[in-house]
């Protein structure tokens, strides 16, 4: 079952100065099964050569940049062994 963002908030327009077009995000949640589970999914949509095409396509979006403010510091900082990444995954009674 798929999510429909249709809201203001689920959906950004951003300008890219590096490729000089406007790109469509969508923003979710990352899924259990990914490391940074829980935390904000941004998903790029589509690109186009003005906002007004954007805004077109995605009339329920923002216009302006969004972070998705992901973080790693929940992640182990050194290089793990298998048995090491199941234990810390799964939990010590793995």
């Amino acid at each position: 079952m798929s999510e429909t963002f249709n809201t203001t908030n689920d959906l950004t327009i951003e300008f890219s100065d590096e490729y000089k077009w406007y790109t469509v995000y969508e923003f979710g949640v990352f899924p259990r099964s990914s490391v940074l589970a829980g935390q904000t999914m941004k998903t790029h949509r589509g690109s186009f050569d003005t906002v007004e095409e954007a805004q077109t396509a995605y009339p329920h979006a923002t216009v302006g940049y969004r972070d998705p403010h992901n973080t790693f510091n929940h992640l182990p900082d050194y290089e793990m062994s298998a048995h090491e990444e199941e234990l810390y995954w799964n939990g010590a009674d793995y």
